[in-house]
């Protein structure tokens, strides 16, 4: 029996999963065979219009010798949770129909058991030429397993027009571009909730973030911790510094039960049960559904991605899209005594180690490293470049402004947990987090049974 987040799941996707397994499960191919002297290489991922450039181009570049062929699981359609058992199912087959994959940069402890170890395929100074921080998380242990295709990082859109509508609106803007804290936060959405209700407006299209039972809510959550605050719960250390790849002492448990998971849990249900800046329908919202209905209804702020005004802009309408100029970002807000944060996002490239095609793999994703494409990945797709001689070129930083504002929110940004099973710890966390949003079960008892569930399932790596 269907529940109701897979039932959804089957109707949107039906036609793309048949596509897409008949694809990986069949033992032919169309156009392949052994006399075909065409490698053909197939890369899973969100195909988006800059994706296609790309592949084109090398397509042209590589005629009669290897042509890549995209095999599109778009954001729009699959959640991150829902891309991760897909390719989890795939590549748990041994399926031989995966020559390429991009896996969110959280994925790659989870997915390293399946992927091609790249540490003697690329030389030093294409290693010393990606961005550090987009790095690093490819490694598992000392096996570069995984290379960057973009970084991301979450952000606080702000309707620059709405906020002009309010009183001292200069000021309150000057204010949200240093960073925000959740007070002032909730003292601006208070503010504007007032002229929405003296303007009868609805009062609830204050703060849209993706509520939905998956990694993009978790997201949110992540956000409000700071790092020594992270490090307690997920890494079983005290300290104001951790590091991302450590895991526990033996016999440690996981213990979301503190003060500050509580907080932050607490805080985002506030938005939508107690101050109601926030609709009740975000619990039902991903990314794209909530940067579409933030935009449709006039919210004042998003919490959302860099790349969203680029890679969602053609599924809005025209009225909706003309809007998207008036979108500035700034820093997420976060908790007096803290700095701004802001969670990393961002996808990297593996290889399956059951493709038959890892050359010409390996090929395509010199390519797409290369600084012209990483342009592209930018110019259509809002992608954040991971090769750094893009913010050495000060002609083509002068060309995007927002990207140097991006790039130097950078510095406030940090890692989720890297632990082999965060996957699963996440799913255990999502689930009943959820519930809090939905006011079912209240915040205590979300994170009390998540800890439960977690360390009984032996979810939290030893």
């Amino acid at each position: 029996m269907f529940t109701k987040k897979s039932l959804v799941w089957f109707v949107a996707a039906l036609f793309s999963v048949i596509a897409f397994l008949v694809l990986l499960y069949s033992p032919f191919r169309v156009g392949e065979s052994p006399q075909d002297s065409v490698k053909k290489v197939y890369y899973v991922d969100n195909i988006s219009e800059a994706h296609l450039k790309i592949i084109h181009e090398f397509n042209e570049l590589n005629k009669g010798k290897i042509e890549v062929v995209p095999v599109n699981l778009p954001f729009y359609e699959f959640t991150t949770d829902d891309r991760k058992e897909i390719l989890t199912s795939a590549l748990r087959s041994r399926s031989s129909g995966i020559d390429i994959f991009a896996v969110d940069m959280i994925w790659v402890p989870r997915f390293a058991k399946w992927a091609y170890t790249l540490n003697n395929e690329f030389n030093e100074r294409t290693i010393a030429s990606v961005d550090t921080l987009a790095l690093r998380p490819c490694y598992d242990g000392d096996s570069l397993v995984a290379f960057p295709l973009f970084l991301d990082e979450g952000l606080l859109y702000y309707r620059k027009d709405l906020i002009g509508s309010l009183p001292e609106g200069p000021k309150l803007e000057k204010e949200i571009q240093k960073g925000l804290t959740w007070k002032q936060f909730i003292s601006i959405s208070k503010l504007f909730q007032s002229y929405q209700i003296s303007h009868k407006r609805p009062s609830d299209d204050v703060y849209v973030f993706p509520g939905d039972e998956f990694e993009g809510m978790l997201c949110c959550f992540h956000g409000m911790l700071n790092d020594r605050e992270s490090a307690k719960i997920f890494y079983q250390q005290s300290g104001d510094f951790r590091d991302p790849y450590a895991t526990p002492s033996t016999g440690s448990r996981m213990d979301l039960v503190t003060h500050s998971a509580e907080r932050a849990l607490q805080l985002m249900v506030n938005f939508v049960h107690s101050y109601k800046f926030s609709p009740a329908a975000v619990t039902q919202f991903d990314e794209f559904k909530s940067f579409r209905y933030a935009v449709d209804h006039d919210a004042l702020f998003l919490k959302g991605w860099v790349g969203y005004p680029v890679q969602y802009r053609s599924l809005l309408s025209p009225e909706d899209a003309a809007k998207i100029p008036e979108m500035g970002i700034a820093p997420m807000p976060h908790f007096e005594g803290d700095s701004t944060s802001s969670v990393f996002g961002g996808w990297s490239l593996m290889i399956s180690k059951f493709s038959n095609r890892k050359s010409e793999a390996l090929k395509f994703i010199r390519f797409m490293f290369e600084k012209e494409n990483q342009e592209i990945l930018y110019n259509y797709g809002g992608y954040l470049p991971v090769n750094d001689s893009v913010y050495q070129d000060d002609s083509f930083l002068g060309k995007h402004k927002r990207l140097v504002e991006a790039y130097r929110m950078l510095k406030w940004g940090r890692y989720r947990p890297f632990l082999q099973d965060y996957t699963r710890l996440s799913e255990i966390m999502a689930k009943y987090f959820h519930r809090a949003l939905m006011n079912e079960i209240s915040v205590k008892d979300a994170l009390v049974q998540a800890s439960k569930q977690i360390n009984i399932d032996n979810a939290f790596v030893k």
